[in-house]
């Protein structure tokens, strides 16, 4: 696989790299700032309702589609952990931008309904941003971003890792 199959083709400060097609394991780069991408819980998978990677970034989608009908930010979850959860803050920031912002809340993954964990972001109140792990685009290039990641995705990794 060549680094074009491995990364989303749609460069914009905000990537999920597959660096372990076989095995599912992900890389999100979010301007200069790296992290390990889970993204699917450790009790996903068909048999709970959670098919896989693509399956969040259709959740990403759907709520990135509220910030079009006005929601004042959405928060997606890009690490599911035992003991935390990683997040990214999309919201408006000025004139036609919006930040990406990632950051960490204590919230672990046994502790989210997996039926609802997308609405867990629309209440989470322990959001720490880390420092300088941002971006700011207009939300058409973000959307474009995330359904290229998505595609990307269903395209390189296997079928039991989608």
């Amino acid at each position: 696989m060549n680094a074009e199959e491995r990364t989303s083709p749609r460069q914009i400060g905000l990537s999920i790299e597959v660096t372990d097609a076989v095995r599912g394991l992900l890389l999100l780069k979010l301007g200069t700032s790296r992290f390990e991408c889970i993204l699917v819980p450790d009790y996903g998978g068909p048999a709970t309702g959670h098919p896989g990677p693509t399956f969040t970034l259709d959740q990403w989608l759907i709520e990135l589609r509220q910030l079009r009908a006005g929601a004042d930010r959405v928060l997606l979850p890009f690490n599911f952990s035992d003991q935390c959860t990683g997040w990214l803050r999309v919201a408006p920031s000025r004139e036609g931008l919006f930040e990406v912002q990632a950051g960490w809340s204590d919230l672990g993954q046994y502790d989210i309904d997996l039926s609802e964990f997308m609405v867990v972001g629309r209440s989470l109140a322990d959001f720490e941003p880390v420092p300088n792990a941002r971006i700011e685009r207009p939300l058409d290039e973000i959307v474009g971003a995330v359904a290229a990641i998505r595609d990307a995705l269903a395209r390189c990794l296997p079928p039991a890792a989608r």
